[in-house]
Parts: structure tokens; sequence; C-alpha cells
């Protein structure tokens, strides 16, 4: 009858011990969310995980460009320069896991000149969202998105995604989204020309 309840009440302390150890693993944040407070903001590859920007801030405090548009009758384009560091990320992608250069990463000159962009097509006075219709509603479509990181590591960000391309961006939007793509080019070509 010992024995019974010797066995009974180790029984019971190793449920106890096993619920308590339960209610902690609970209590603490996930570890997803523990690499997320980790992270550098202002490192590029973590630019979306920056917080929105709540305040205007002014262009010349812009210390990264992050653009792309995507379609199913077009390939994927997309820029990404650094302005803070003088780096322009070749055929850059953003996923899951961050935006990463496919191609490396090159090291140019006046890389803030790309604020000069920004001014002549007043991007601060987009609006932040041009989506006008239930992604649900339809299988092919445009979408695009324009994200401008601050010397606070806050992101202003602009999009827009649907099925009438016209209907989804802003006013000369074709105009700089060429600029930009020139300007990506020819700050590649000339850090290439140095070498």
């Amino acid at each position: 009858m010992r024995n019974i309840l010797i066995y009974s009440f180790v029984f019971i302390t190793c449920l106890f011990l096993v619920a308590c150890q339960s209610s902690d693993d609970k209590a603490e944040p996930d570890s997803s969310e523990n690499a997320m407070n980790q992270v550098d903001i202002f490192d590029f590859k973590y630019i979306q995980q920056a917080q929105e920007a709540t305040e205007k801030h002014a262009i010349d405090e812009v210390i990264k460009v992050f653009f792309d548009e995507s379609s199913n009758d077009q390939p994927y384009k997309a820029v990404a320069i650094d302005v803070e560091n003088n780096e322009i990320y070749r055929n850059p992608i953003i996923s899951r896991r961050g935006l990463r250069a496919q191609d490396g990463v090159t090291t140019v000159e006046n890389s803030h000149e790309v604020q000069d962009i920004l001014k002549k097509y007043a991007v601060q006075d987009w609006k932040s969202d041009y989506t006008f219709e239930d992604a649900e509603s339809y299988e092919d479509g445009y979408s695009w998105r324009l994200w401008l990181q601050f010397e606070d590591g806050t992101v202003e960000k602009y999009a827009g995604k649907g099925t009438d391309k016209e209907k989804l961006t802003p006013e000369k939007f074709d105009d700089f989204a060429q600029a930009l793509y020139q300007f990506q080019k020819d700050k590649i070509a000339e850090a290439s020309d140095e070498q």
C-alpha cells in the first residue's frame, strides 16, 4: 500500500512539473517573435520588418529605396538602392526571408542622387494604396510597391495591385519607374567602368 502511495505521489508530481513547463512555454514569446525583435532594421535584408513611418520625413532623409513591379505578361523587375552605404543590389528579390541581391551588391558613387528622382515625381504625394479590387476576384494582374526607409529606421510604403494598371498607379508612374531603372543601370555601369 505504501508503494502505491509513493508511486502515486511521484506520478502526480511529474504531471504537475509537466503542466508547469508547458504553461511557461506558452508565456514566453515564440522563437520567431524573438528573432523578429533581434533583427537589425537598418540591414536592407530586413526592410519589410521595419516599422511604418507615422510622420512625414524629408526626402533627404531617405537611406534605402526598394521598388518592384510584377505582372504575368512581364518579368519581375526590382530596384534596391542602399543610399546610406552607396550600394545597389543587383537583381534584387524580396521574400519572407528578406531582401537579397541575386547577382551581388555593387558599390556606387552618389547613390543619394536617387532622391532627386523621388522629389521630381513627388512620391510622397502618392496615396499609400491604389488597390481598388479584391485579390480573390481575379487570377492575373499587376502589382507594384515602393518602400522608402528613413534615417530613423521607419518606412513609408506605397503600393497597388489589381487588373487595371492605369487605375493602380499614380500620375507619371511609368516615367518614374523608367527613371529608377535607368538610374540603377547607369550607376552599375559607372561602377564597372571604374574597375
